[in-house]
């Protein structure tokens, strides 16, 4: 070994001479990123569910008032509310689970 080698080996050695480099410089910005995106995932899932969960309560409640004689509707409209309400229900939870949560293949 040479002696130019032997010096930079030496100086390498110590530790106030050197210093870690990071070797993907947007590796901080990409982990920051990815927890932006968990956190507005997050919330637009709690958003979307709490949607779910009051427009379920509202079909119920019209549900028993129709049935204990409180309110009055036709049978076609009950059934298309219902059905409405039912087909709204399935496509946030297909939003949420496609569109939030896609499959990601690394």
């Amino acid at each position: 070994m040479s002696d130019r080698s032997a010096s930079i080996l030496k100086n390498l050695q110590l530790s106030d001479k050197t210093a870690l480099v990071n070797p993907d410089p947007l590796g901080a910005e990409d982990i920051e990123d990815r927890r932006a995106d968990r956190k507005l995932k997050k919330t637009y899932a709690c958003f979307l569910l709490l949607i779910l969960v009051v427009q379920l309560t509202v079909m119920n409640i019209v549900f028993w008032r129709t049935g204990s004689g409180y309110l009055s509707f036709e049978k076609w409209t009950l059934d298309l509310y219902m059905a409405g309400t039912l087909a709204e229900v399935f496509g946030v939870v297909l939003v949420i689970t496609k569109h939030l949560f896609p499959n990601r293949i690394s």
